[in-house]
């Protein structure tokens, strides 16, 4: 019987497998073939230029302004934990050589470093860790797209006359959102028991991809419910805008010194679509994603030539690798030299 018990499940990992290599193969195909293409619209005699036009300054600002990002998400994270007396010696670089990861890493498998890191470095708990890293994906998200609709409506003027009615509309759909969020494993699990019974009527109650759809919403419902208390909910959405004004400075200052004098709306539609860039998920760490996003921007909001914007696009894009490698090479090095915690009785995977 036992035996038995356990054969079910082969067919959705099998599933789950094909899936993934699917999604990875896409993947590979999308960057390639973007790349392909923007690496031909650069004029590359003339790149050397583009660079001349950052200061030192500059590079440092940027360099500062991406610090500053790095420490309000190791906060959000510990407020996300909800953890006192997580240690700020351990959070700050596992949040640095985190980030470094997601950037470097293909098919987002740096976002597994983070709950890896949690558990080798200060025994938490796998949920503990995929919470917090979702909890603060799902805020970031909701606070780019929300900014980058309000600087899209003031720029368009297309949309003068209905201006403030449109504004109105996208803060009530902000509230909205906010607090759907925040009662989304409730919302989440009204809706399933709302809508599996009919779905098993429809296509069998054993169905593979219905047994998949319910295991993936139930998880992400008690995902969720971590979140629903109102201190920590709201001090991590507040974090979140400042996340958020810490990555659009970086992008603003070296936007600025490469020679873009747009309106500070523009700017703000601008650099949100290059930041919503990166969680678009058929790509390799960003490649060609990335730079499309800010050649689109820049051509759209700031009338630049295509070669100029994807040269810029690649700029950014390298910087912020760079930065990233900077960062969380000091990461890595004060994680290394760090004491490792008792170990508990639990397995579970370690990230050196």
């Amino acid at each position: 019987m036992s035996e038995r018990a356990a054969t079910p499940p082969q067919p959705a990992r099998k599933g789950n497998g094909r899936r993934q290599l699917i999604v990875r193969i896409v993947s590979v195909l999308v960057t390639v073939a973007l790349l392909a293409v923007l690496v031909g619209e650069v004029k590359w005699d003339e790149f050397d230029q583009l660079l001349g036009r950052v200061a030192v300054l500059s590079w440092l600002g940027a360099l500062l302004a991406y610090l500053a990002l790095n420490l309000f998400r190791a906060l959000r994270f510990r407020v996300l934990l909800d953890k006192d007396d997580t240690p700020w010696r351990l959070l700050v670089p596992i949040t640095l050589y985190h980030n470094f990861l997601v950037r470097a890493l293909p098919f987002k498998l740096g976002e597994l470093s983070y709950i890896a890191l949690l558990r080798s470095r200060l025994n938490y708990s796998m949920e503990e860790g995929l919470s917090s890293l979702f909890g603060a994906r799902i805020l970031e998200l909701l606070i780019i797209v929300m900014v980058f609709a309000s600087g899209v409506l003031r720029t368009a003027e297309g949309l003068a006359a209905q201006r403030d009615q449109l504004l109105f509309v996208i803060i009530v759909t902000f509230v909205i959102s906010v607090i759907a969020l925040y009662f989304g494993g409730a919302l989440i699990r009204a809706l399933l028991s709302a809508l599996l019974p009919l779905a098993q009527r429809l296509l069998g109650r054993e169905h593979d991809i219905l047994t998949v759809i319910e295991t993936r919403s139930q998880q992400l419902a008690c995902e969720l419910d971590r979140i629903r208390r109102p201190r920590l909910f709201l001090t991590a959405l507040l974090i979140s805008c400042f996340t958020y004004s810490s990555s659009f400075l970086t992008n603003y200052i070296l936007l600025r010194a490469l020679g873009v004098t747009v309106d500070l709306a523009a700017m703000i539609a601008i650099i949100s679509i290059g930041m919503f860039a990166s969680a678009f998920p058929l790509n390799v760490s960003g490649f060609g994603v990335v730079e499309v996003a800010w050649r689109f921007g820049l051509v759209q909001f700031a009338g630049w030539n295509e070669s100029d914007a994807t040269a810029t696009g690649f700029l950014l894009h390298g910087f912020q690798l760079f930065a990233a490698a900077v960062y969380g090479l000091a990461g890595y090095l004060l994680i290394h030299f760090s004491p490792r915690p008792p170990a508990d009785n639990s397995d579970g995977p370690i990230l050196e």
